[in-house]
């Protein structure tokens, strides 16, 4: 017969670690810096239109930071939809700001162009999907199941 060895105690949950409370604490200075920042453009912008305009041109550059971010990180839970909303936000709001625009005659052509870049955004989101499931797919055919 062999001795087999104690089964290791399991450890005291401490409850939040402080990795836990100053990822907290980033992400509520983000979430006050991004609010501010749409607070300033609403305040200090003017017209509807150009509120639009500026708010859909921060939102893409939000979008265009999360999608980066996700890129480095491949955070599915957080990241990603982050820079989802803020495309949506972004997209919205040029629409917004193309249909309360006075007319000028070049409604009809920047509707077509945001429309263009739009669809451009959706089709690489939707390669950069497929080639995710393809990896994925991969991975899971390389794991040695016992």
């Amino acid at each position: 017969m062999q001795n087999e060895p104690p089964a290791p105690v399991p450890a005291p949950n401490p409850g939040l670690k402080l990795s836990s409370v100053v990822l907290v604490a980033i992400a509520a200075i983000g979430g006050v810096l991004l609010g501010s920042i749409y607070a300033f453009i609403l305040l200090t912008a003017g017209a509807l239109t150009s509120q639009l305009w500026w708010m859909g041109l921060w939102s893409a550059i939000f979008a265009l930071g999360f999608l980066l971010l996700f890129a480095m990180t491949s955070d599915r839970r957080i990241v990603r939809p982050l820079a989802g909303a803020f495309f949506l936000i972004s997209a919205g709001s040029f629409y917004g700001s193309i249909l309360t625009a006075p007319e000028d005659g070049l409604r009809f052509v920047w509707f077509v162009i945001l429309s263009i870049l739009v669809v451009a955004a959706l089709g690489g989101i939707f390669v950069m999907a497929r080639q995710g499931e393809a990896d994925r797919v991969r991975r899971a055919q390389r794991r040695v199941i016992p």
